[in-house]
């Protein structure tokens, strides 16, 4: 009956929205397990089957999260197994880059004294599903509501401190949080030798929440877990690098005054009048192109045969070049800053090359409710999730759009999954499978919820199991629409010329007079010539000045990312069993190009160290960013004692449909990898060392190989550093390091990260043998704070940290050049 259930859901979910809005959207997503996305990321179409690693426990993991189950005492009747049957399992480490230095160790014994069959007792006496590994309370939850007939237990808030944060906690807009959650914040600033200084947050504050638990006649168990949130948070709108190839030259320039007036000889005047003999023409100089400096405008200000007044005879009698009076302009007064160049000045004649990088953001703020069911009867648990956003990306081209579109949440179901009753008790071992099912969901990353709603089930533990394997496995289905960035890429020649010097005189020279002087000029007008040999009563004006200035020949391209938020749909569903992950996903985003892609990932562990992924999709209408893939790793990881080991990892990306262009201009982005990597984690010390195999792949990251290590010098602070001696990419981070510094243990301790890292750009050598190359120092400072100090269980909070230790080392390499301006930061060793 179940099944039938979740299809009906699903079903609805799926068509309403087409109904309501006749619009297909796209989605793209993440598994919440994936690394905390502390900053807005470029890579977003990044298959990564080691998110589902992430978020399926570790075995060494269960023993903490199984405490779920331990709803009953355990069973005096079951059967241990002996000591010589013991077998032990251990941690597989999943998270690329993190650092794990006291390997966990959890036994089947251990498992089978938590997963036990219950024991038969009054359901007035069942405690909290969340009461969980709990210290006992004499406190007596608080009746809310009146005595129902139809439940032994009606429904009642159940009090946050007395609930196990591992049933509660799921990610809401990639930060994750539980119902402990109070608020949140994370932020920092990024600057660079030749980049902006950007400024990011993000932070969420839980308005209300809370827990009712209930318990019906026909032995159904229910928790309804409710909150509301308020996240205010930055995202990218715009991004700009600029390449410029610069070569040192000389400008040089002239600026020619003249006019020349005589007794009129034109029709309709007389011989007692001045007129000119030059037309009236100005060089606008607010029309000089800043880019190559020559004028644009010309004004013309008078006719050959013009009158000229006697204001302005007289103003043109006066010393230095004069044009005439009272608004009368007569002569010629041309300024050419630009009449031609050669190679070299007085600063050198070597070219070089400079980048600049401009990012800008924009503040986002989210509404959203979030509503989580389970219920649970004599052999089996389900449970539906629910989550409603609304809110506004400020100065996002598709606001009107998706503005609209959330107005949907309010026609589609709340995610309510439900179970048939029975005359056997309840079951109170739920498996944790149910809940780690439910967020293995593979979301869209850096994309907003509009609605998500999703239901999974799995079987409750039977009794005297002897295996992990034998714990049943958990499925979860759901359905997501919402926003997702589309960066829109755009390449454009840039040409231009550099002023570095001030202008400097070359020569001038000028005179001026009438009939008594010297002054010899000739002006030719559409074929006549004037000059004063010809001409009575004449005044003449010429003045020449010839100048030069030191400037750079600048030549290159701007690449220019505009990230629009485009509406987006995607089914996403996963089978999570005890030592594997399958997800499998569909999805559509919209845009000015429909994407639609299908995709699969599965991973599994083994008890002797071993981890295998594998996975794939693929995209219709593929992009730079959204493209097929093939991705595959393999990890061991040998335990050298209890607080050290060693891990051997290999790892495949292999990028199967990007676009290698933006326009007509190529622009490779190296998306495909191979790599083989070691890391050996001794007590507070961890080094590793990771090769990547260049032109194994098509557009594969060149040859690289790549040494960190990581040194913890006690529980607060933290340093690690990387060292690239063999890197073949054109754009690539030598090195760099990271300080951390933590006010305490836990998740929410307050926290300061500080990260340098040098990025080197190298653009090739002239026929002369120059190497052109640019180095970039990249700055960065983050901090977390949050309440309470920890609202996650143990296991879960560790994993948490580890991704946000991870997130803030990447986020030295995570700004992306296209147009083969990637700053190639390849990731560490697993450990």
């Amino acid at each position: 009956m179940i099944n039938k259930i979740n299809y009906t859901f699903l079903l609805k979910c799926l068509i309403s929205p087409l109904l309501v809005f006749k619009i297909v959207f796209l989605i793209y997503t993440s598994a919440f397990a994936s690394d905390l996305d502390i900053i807005n990321k470029s890579q977003l179409s990044e298959l990564t089957s080691r998110d589902v690693v992430e978020l399926q426990q570790d075995f060494s993991d269960f023993e903490a999260l199984t405490k779920v189950t331990d709803l009953a005492p355990i069973a005096s009747n079951s059967k241990p197994f002996p000591p010589d049957k013991l077998v032990e399992i251990e941690v597989t480490p999943n998270l690329s880059g993190v650092i794990s230095n006291s390997p966990q160790e959890i036994s089947v014994w251990e498992l089978v004294n938590k997963q036990t069959p219950p024991v038969s007792q009054n359901p007035k006496d069942l405690p909290l599903v969340a009461e969980l590994d709990q210290k006992p309370s004499t406190e007596k939850p608080q009746i809310t509501l009146p005595t129902d007939p139809n439940y032994k237990i009606p429904p009642r808030i159940a009090p946050k401190e007395r609930i196990n944060p591992f049933t509660t906690t799921l990610p809401l807009n990639g930060i994750p949080i539980s119902h402990l959650t109070n608020w949140e914040i994370f932020g920092g600033s990024s600057f660079g030798d030749d980049r902006n200084v950007t400024f990011d947050v993000n932070g969420i504050f839980k308005l209300n929440s809370q827990i009712q638990e209930s318990l019906t006649r026909n032995n159904i168990y229910t928790v309804d877990q409710k909150g509301t949130y308020l996240q205010l948070q930055t995202v990218r709108q715009s991004r700009e690098v600029t390449v410029m190839r610069k070569e040192p030259q000389t400008l040089f320039g002239t600026q020619i005054q003249m006019s020349l007036t005589a007794s009129c000889l034109f029709p309709g005047t007389s011989a007692n009048q001045q007129c000119t003999y030059t037309p009236g023409l100005v060089t606008d100089r607010n029309s000089i192109d800043p880019n190559f400096f020559v004028p644009t405008h010309i004004f013309q200000t008078a006719n050959v045969g013009d009158v000229v007044t006697p204001a302005s005879l007289a103003a043109m009698s006066q010393p230095g070049f004069q044009m005439g009076a009272n608004g009368q302009r007569v002569g010629v007064d041309f300024y050419f800053p630009n009449a031609g160049a050669l190679p070299g000045n007085s600063q050198g004649n070597t070219p070089f090359y400079t980048r600049e990088e401009s990012t800008e953001n924009t503040p986002t703020t989210f509404y959203s409710t979030v509503r989580q069911v389970v219920r649970a009867n004599d052999t089996k648990a389900v449970i539906g999730r629910t989550i409603r956003g609304y809110g506004l990306i400020l100065n996002d081209d598709n606001t009107l759009l998706n503005s609209a579109l959330q107005l949907g949440n309010f026609l589609l179901p709340d995610a309510n999954p439900q179970l048939q009753g029975g005359a056997n008790s309840v079951n109170p071992n739920i498996n944790k499978n149910l809940f780690l099912a439910a967020n293995n969901t593979r979301l869209p990353v850096n994309s907003f919820t509009f609605y998500q709603a999703g239901i999974g089930e799995a079987r409750s533990p039977a009794a005297n199991i002897t295996s992990l394997n034998q714990i049943p496995s958990a499925s979860f289905n759901s359905i997501w629409f919402g926003i997702s960035p589309v960066v829109l890429h755009s390449i454009e020649p840039v040409v231009r010329y550099e002023p570095t010097g001030p202008i400097n005189i070359l020569a001038q020279a000028g005179a001026e007079g009438g009939v008594n002087s010297n002054v010899a000029v000739a002006s030719i007008v559409n074929g006549a010539v004037y000059s004063p040999a010809t001409l009575q009563n004449f005044y003449a004006q010429i003045y020449l000045e010839d100048f030069q200035q030191n400037v750079n020949f600048a030549n290159g391209s701007k690449l220019t990312e505009k990230t629009v938020y485009y509406p987006h749909i995607s089914f996403s569903g996963n089978i999570t069993r005890t030592a594997d992950v399958l997800r499998y996903y569909a999805g559509v985003i919209s845009g000015d190009t429909i994407k639609a892609y299908l995709g699969t990932d599965f991973t599994h562990s083994t008890s002797n160290g071993w981890t295998y992924s594998v996975g794939g999709i693929g995209y219709v209408n593929p992009d730079y960013d959204y493209y097929s893939q093939l991705t595959g790793s393999i990890i061991k990881k040998i335990p050298l004692s209890r607080t050290s080991n060693l891990v051997f990892s290999t790892g495949l990306n292999y990028a199967l449909d990007q676009q290698t262009t933006i326009g007509q201009t190529l622009s490779i982005v190296p998306g495909s990898s191979l790599t083989l990597g070691a890391r050996t984690n001794i007590g507070p010390i961890s080094f590793g060392l990771v090769n990547y195999f260049g032109d194994v792949l098509p557009n594969s990251i060149g040859n690289t190989f790549l040494v960190d290590f990581d040194i913890n010098f006690s529980n607060n602070l933290r340093f690690s550093a990387y060292y690239t001696p063999i890197n073949e990419n054109t754009s690539r981070s030598r090195y760099g390091s990271t300080v951390q510094w933590k006010l305490g243990r836990d998740y929410n301790s307050p926290t300061l990260n500080l990260s340098w890292t040098n990025n080197e750009y190298n653009y090739g050598t002239d026929s002369a043998g120059n190497n052109f190359n640019v180095t970039d120092n990249v700055f960065t400072v983050l901090f977390k704070v949050g309440s309470p100090r920890n609202p996650f269980d143990q296991q879960t909070a560790e994993r948490l940290r580890r991704g946000i230790d991870q997130g803030a080392e990447q986020l030295q390499n995570i700004e992306r050049n296209r147009q083969d301006l990637e700053e190639q930061k390849p990731q560490p060793a697993v450990l």
